[in-house]
């Protein structure tokens, strides 16, 4: 059986869409920044997680251009990312002043002002959200995060033991909906592996979602999370499951492509009543046919490491060591050990 413990958006989002610079926009002569290459330039900072650059850019694009209420959305996400919490609040708001239904940035907004420590401010923002589209996860989960963040500010054992008895449940639940996705005896072999909602490692500034360390044998899932639905975080384990049946250190493009894969297909079979938009992304790209997912999975882990390997050692894992190693032969650079597979 798979343990858990508790203990308390990545690079580029799967989901961002990649800007390409046009040669035909580069400005005209080096003292004057055009408002089209400001923004596009912060757009690529901000897709490769430079954020200082990013919101250097996106300052100069505003300048020329004050009304552009997407500028606002991108300036306010980047400085999300910096940190800058309160400056992001401002841009947001200008952003939603205009589009008041878009819901995700209704709960950004409530993230921001719950990072900034404004909590009964960040629960409006969240039942806002949860009023217009009742299953949406990431406003569902934050209402309860700031809720608890909340009780804590009166009672913080009994706020400690509450997220902790819900972290536990929702492991619990999130485990065996895993297991039960997978074939019969699928997860024999991992039964040394530990799952918990963690601190995860940073790639382009933010914290992936999960993430398997196959030195430790563990899965983490970014305590962000704790609050998901277990069918959300359950989602995540089966992607991370396919890493730890490999049993080896290595990860690959192809590897990536074949846990999205999976995960989409639970997410397609089995998750009716949940709204995620990163799931639903990669399950609609995965309803275009296999080949679009795959196309957009080496695309994005291509650009996080450029020398990432196409296969890895023992994927998909093979009951004979010396079959899975020969893989090598077929590489043209040698494999690297990841210490971290996410």
């Amino acid at each position: 059986m798979v343990s858990y413990i508790f203990n308390r958006v990545n690079s580029p989002s799967f989901k961002s869409k990649l800007q390409v610079l046009n040669s035909s926009q580069e400005p005209l002569n080096a003292g004057v920044v055009s408002y089209d290459y400001a923004r596009i330039k912060a757009d690529e900072y901000m897709n490769s997680g430079n954020y200082d650059k990013a919101v250097e850019y996106y300052q100069q694009s505003l300048k020329n251009n004050p009304g552009n209420v997407n500028t606002h959305l991108n300036l306010a996400k980047t400085l999300n990312y910096n940190g800058n919490y309160k400056e992001a609040i401002q841009h947001l708001q200008i952003y939603l002043n205009q589009n008041p239904e878009d819901i995700e940035n209704i709960t950004l907004l409530g993230e921001c002002y719950k990072k900034s420590g404004m909590l009964s401010k960040s629960i409006e923002c969240f039942n806002k959200a949860l009023e217009i589209e009742p299953h949406y996860d990431y406003a569902k989960r934050n209402l309860l995060d700031a809720q608890n963040l909340l009780l804590s500010c009166i009672d913080p054992v009994r706020a400690r033991q509450e997220r902790y008895d819900d972290a536990i449940n929702n492991l619990t639940q999130a485990v065996k909906i895993a297991k039960g996705f997978f074939p019969k005896g699928y997860t024999d072999d991992m039964k040394d592996i530990t799952v918990s909602f963690d601190k995860t490692s940073k790639m382009g500034g933010r914290s992936n979602i999960a993430q398997y360390e196959h030195n430790k044998r563990k899965i983490s899932i970014t305590d962000e999370y704790t609050y998901a639905d277990p069918k959300l975080t359950g989602a995540y384990l089966i992607h991370e499951f396919v890493h730890g049946k490999d049993n080896d250190p290595y990860t690959s493009v192809k590897e990536e492509q074949d846990a999205y894969r999976v995960q989409a297909q639970y997410w397609i079979n089995n998750v009716k009543d949940l709204y995620d938009p990163e799931m639903d992304y990669v399950a609609d790209l995965y309803k275009q046919s296999s080949k679009a997912l795959d196309d957009r999975v080496a695309e994005i882990y291509r650009l996080r490491d450029p020398g990432i390997s196409e296969t890895s050692y023992n994927h998909p894992p093979s009951k004979s060591r010396t079959a899975a190693y020969s893989l090598s032969s077929d590489n043209v650079q040698p494999l690297r050990a990841y210490e971290i597979i996410v």
